[in-house]
């Protein structure tokens, strides 16, 4: 779908890939509506971006708030073409410690809210005949690393909710996909749940957060199920189904997150 002229709700919009993916959908004419819980940053944000942006502060964690989301961009903008699921926490800890108050609070962020979204957003694209959803995973709903096990599950649900919706929807003209970004250079790994984060001593550099955001455009324009930030994530994965155990240790090794 080309962004031009469609209303695209993204979540998680106020640092980031939300607000790299802000500026670009902007920029290639969408109406972007901005989502995430600091209505202060995502009003500077706006005051940067051309097509009139709507912001409506959200907690993605609230279930009324995600309904309050999807309605107010249909109001404001007559119509919701594309939902992009970024809103996201991270959680680190071994699993075998792992707060469960943590790990719902992420399940809560990562899966149920973007559920909910989805649940909100697809009545009114399958009025409109047309829509698109595309929820924003993670390499490791695949590939999961050491003290990420958390992080991992609450990712790899939103994969499988994703290719349950995308079939239920077939021939309804609403799309489902999912993008899946490596290691990304933002704030993220620096403000996740749990404990965890001590044991990394080195951090891969990852990409920019406007990598993503390209990333995003191309989803949107093309309507993939399944995309890739980098060749290099995809080509991690396949080597992962070949050989598990061998890429397991060399990706405990290359992050330095040894077992202590």
């Amino acid at each position: 779908m080309d962004p031009h002229n469609r209303v695209v709700i993204i979540t998680g919009a106020s640092a980031g890939i939300g607000a790299a993916a802000a500026r670009a959908f902007a920029g290639a004419g969408a109406r972007v509506v901005l989502a995430a819980r600091s209505a202060e940053a995502l009003g500077r944000l706006a005051a940067t971006l051309p097509g009139a942006p709507v912001v409506v502060p959200t907690d993605v964690g609230d279930p009324e708030q995600c309904r309050a989301l999807v309605e107010r961009a249909a109001a404001a903008c007559g119509r919701v073409d594309i939902l992009i699921n970024n809103a996201g926490v991270g959680l680190a800890g071994p699993v075998a410690e792992l707060d469960v108050g943590d790990l719902e609070r992420a399940l809560a962020v990562d899966l149920l809210g973007p559920l909910r979204l989805a649940q909100a957003a697809v009545p009114i694209m399958r009025r409109q005949g047309r829509g698109q959803i595309i929820n924003v995973s993670s390499v490791l709903a695949e590939q999961t690393l050491p003290y990420l096990g958390g992080y991992a599950a609450a990712k790899a649900a939103l994969e499988r909710v994703s290719e349950a919706l995308r079939m239920e929807l077939r021939g309804t003209g609403v799309a489902v996909s999912v993008l899946r970004p490596g290691t990304t250079r933002t704030e993220f790994s620096r403000r996740r749940l749990g404990r965890g984060s001590e044991r990394r001593r080195v951090a891969p550099r990852g990409v920019p957060p406007e990598a993503v955001a390209l990333a995003l455009l191309r989803v949107a324009r093309r309507e993939p199920r399944l995309a890739y930030v980098t060749l290099g994530d995809r080509l991690t994965l396949l080597a992962a189904r070949l050989a598990p155990g061998i890429v397991e240790a060399a990706l405990a090794r290359a992050i330095g997150w040894e077992n202590q």
